[in-house]
């Protein structure tokens, strides 16, 4: 046997393959080829994205992938085992027989995936190159032999036998891949189909999208054009609504102006029918001494034609000075009433403030025994007289002019001991209205301590259980509320906000809140106007009449308050009370805004008499200086002085709008019954009168802002 040498590795060297080695499962890459499948993982991945649109392709598309997933795992195990059976039948060339697509393209698209099983479509070339070990010179041995013996040199046989097996596997390793060729064919074919399937589906869906779009914006042209002609109709039936308001109001202020103009009719008819009557009593009268006067004509007949003459001269005389009678009753009935309302124009013209006094009843340890009060008499509603008597025993030279001297003082209204609380409120009511109507009102309470200032202007201490003892913080806030409702006929609705304060020692304190950190100050509300507001003060919005009690608790708990001798529970501060009223006409957008200022000022009072010391003394020398301020404020406008010091106090200067002619006052003068404060009364009934005589201008109504 002749010996043939080796095959080198260089000579093998010099002619390199195409084809992938034995037992590969790389695919070779060609030039200038396309992945089909990368560009349909790349369109998937797209149309994936979040923010893509899901169309009705996309889904048939998913659909169509998941079938032939489906389908081709079956069919690739049914590859693989036809390839091991060709292998096992010896070195035959086995046929491969290419299933070509029919009609049914849903069917045919099972192919799509035979690239992505190839692994599971070869699993007889898995075995193989499992069951082969690669020797070192390139040839395979058997899985069952050892690696470790190899032929010699000389063994020219043996080793034309490895050829003929590599030979024979490389062989097998054609023909697979002439298969797999077939298989990629088919499948280019079938997924370019896909492809032109595909782009006509987006043709048709595009056209579609353009035509819906345009269908679209032809909808929103039609739709915007609907809600302009609502809208023009909506604008001319509210034209024309307001119309029929304005119609309507002017014919109902027309029928108001009618009725009031019938019941004054009625009123004269009522007065003539009166005349009337007493013409005919008179008549009667006449009638009856006529005939007294035929039965003495029929006695003398001598005097028949002289008692006849006397008689209707009598007549004559008595029918005239009737008629003269009746007129000049209605005559002074009419200046009565232009009286009253030219007073009442010249008040309020001159701009004085109202002073209204008021003197408590004796309490009960006071009467000792004698329930009569000598020294104050009370003449009519507007005067009041005041009696200083000495008794002889007692008399002196010194005494003079002064003993059983008579002091007499008029002022707008004058209460009694009798007064109750609502008497005193039914003066002050209108006061209440004008505040409704958007003017500043001033309601405040003077005099010496323990004349029961606090008292007419916040109550008794059952106010809650007792009415009758209500002052005239919750008597206002009543009638308030019952305008409110009656108004709201009218359209009209209102807001009230509500805060309460005390001047204690020349500062400033909020009664509604127990924190006493927060500084309160009088600031300028605008740089224009002339409005006053404190800083940092809480403010409620009143809703009910209990909540105002609820604020008087408040106030009464944290208001400085002590025992002198002069008082029980006497007031160590001036406590403010501030309601603004703000309107508001829903039909005719008016707007009002007025703002109640009730005060309750501390009583003045002598140090000597009230034993005031430490911290009694100090708040009494503060509560007399700024009633003291008040009365020069009081003087410099009584004596149109250029300058008034409002500022010279917390208390003058919180009630600059009130004094200074924008805002309709009223002041109550408080006195005590007891004969021993006889001082204190004169002085605060003088002081009011300086009051009532004070000028200060005309009060203007407010809108709100």
């Amino acid at each position: 046997m002749s010996m043939l040498p080796a095959p080198s590795s260089g000579a093998r060297g010099s002619h390199v393959s195409r084809l992938a080695p034995p037992g590969s499962l790389t695919k070779r890459i060609r030039e200038g080829s396309v992945d089909l499948e990368s560009g349909l993982d790349a369109k998937k991945s797209r149309m994936e994205e979040p923010g893509a649109p899901v169309t009705n392709l996309a889904k048939s598309m998913s659909k169509s992938m998941m079938n032939i997933t489906d389908k081709v795992k079956p069919a690739a195990g049914r590859v693989g085992t036809a390839g091991r059976v060709g292998i096992a039948a010896g070195g035959s060339k086995p046929k491969v027989s290419v299933t070509r697509p029919g009609p049914d393209r849903r069917q045919t698209t099972t192919a799509l995936n035979d690239r992505t099983n190839s692994s599971k479509s070869r699993p007889g070339l898995a075995r193989e190159k499992s069951s082969s070990v690669r020797g070192p010179a390139g040839a395979e041995k058997p899985a069952g032999k050892a690696a470790s013996s190899k032929r010699p040199a000389w063994d020219l046989k043996g080793r034309l036998e490895d050829m003929e097996k590599m030979f024979d596997h490389t062989n097998r390793r054609v023909e697979d891949l002439e298969t797999e060729k077939q298989t990629l064919q088919t499948d280019v074919e079938v997924k370019k189909e896909v492809v032109v399937q595909s782009s006509e589906e987006i043709r048709t869906l595009r056209l579609n999208i353009e035509r819906s779009e345009q269908e679209l914006e032809n909808l929103r042209k039609s739709l915007r054009q609907k809600e302009e002609q609502f809208n023009e109709e909506t604008v001319r039936l509210k034209r024309q609504l307001e119309d029929e308001q304005y119609t309507k109001n002017s014919l109902e202020r027309r029928l108001k102006g009618l009725e009031d103009e019938l019941s004054s009719k009625q009123t004269e008819v009522a007065g003539l029918k009166n005349s009337v009557a007493e013409l005919s009593s008179s008549r009667a009268g006449v009638e009856a001494s006529l005939s007294g006067a035929k039965t003495e004509l029929e006695v003398a007949r001598g005097q028949i034609l002289a008692l006849q003459t006397e008689t209707d001269r009598k007549s004559e005389e008595i029918k005239t000075s009737l008629a003269a009678q009746e007129e000049m009753q209605a005559k002074l009935r009419w200046e009565e009433s232009e009286r009253r309302k030219l007073h009442n124009l010249v008040q309020e013209l001159k701009g004085n403030i109202r002073v209204f006094c008021r003197m408590r009843p004796l309490l009960r340890e006071e009467k000792d025994g004698l329930d009569e009060i000598r020294h104050v008499n009370i003449q009519g509603e507007k005067t009041i007289e005041l009696i200083k008597t000495v008794d002889s025993a007692n008399e002196s030279i010194a005494g003079g002019m002064n003993k059983n001297m008579k002091y007499d003082f008029e002022f707008d209204r004058v209460f009694g001991p009798t007064s109750s609380q609502g008497d005193v409120f039914a003066e002050i009511s209108q006061l209440v209205q004008s505040a409704l109507d958007g003017y500043n009102v001033c309601v405040f309470a003077y005099g010496q301590t323990g004349s029961g200032k606090t008292f007419t202007m916040e109550g008794g201490p059952a106010i809650e259980d007792d009415e009758s003892e209500c002052g005239m913080i919750p008597r206002t806030i009543r009638q308030i509320f019952e305008v409110q409702e009656k108004l709201k006929e009218k359209s009209w609705q209102y807001k009230l906000q509500a805060s309460f304060l005390e001047i204690y020692n020349e500062e400033i304190r909020d009664l509604l809140t127990s924190d006493t950190t927060q500084k309160c100050e009088i600031k300028m509300s605008d740089t224009k106007g002339t409005d006053l507001h404190v800083t940092n003060l809480k403010t409620e919005e009143v809703t009910s009449e209990g909540q105002i009690a609820s604020m008087i608790r408040r106030a009464r708990k944290n208001r400085a308050q002590a025992k002198t001798l002069c008082n029980e529970r006497s007031s160590r501060s001036h406590s403010v009370f501030m309601l603004r009223i703000e309107g508001h006409n829903t039909a005719t957008s008016e707007t009002c805004c007025g703002t109640l200022n009730l005060v309750d000022l501390a009583g003045s009072e002598r140090i000597k008499d009230s034993g005031s010391e430490g911290m009694r003394l100090t708040e009494a020398q503060a509560i007399n200086k700024s009633l003291s301020n008040l009365g020069n404020v009081i003087m410099a406008l009584a004596q149109k002085n250029s300058h008034v010091p409002y500022r010279n106090s917390k208390l003058t200067h919180l009630l600059q709008n009130c004094l200074g002619g924008n805002s309709k006052t009223l002041m109550f003068v408080n006195i005590s019954p007891k004969e021993e404060c006889f001082s204190e009364t004169l002085n605060s009934l003088r002081f009011a009168t300086k009051v009532n005589q004070c000028n200060i201008g005309t009060a203007c109504k407010k809108a709100a802002k």
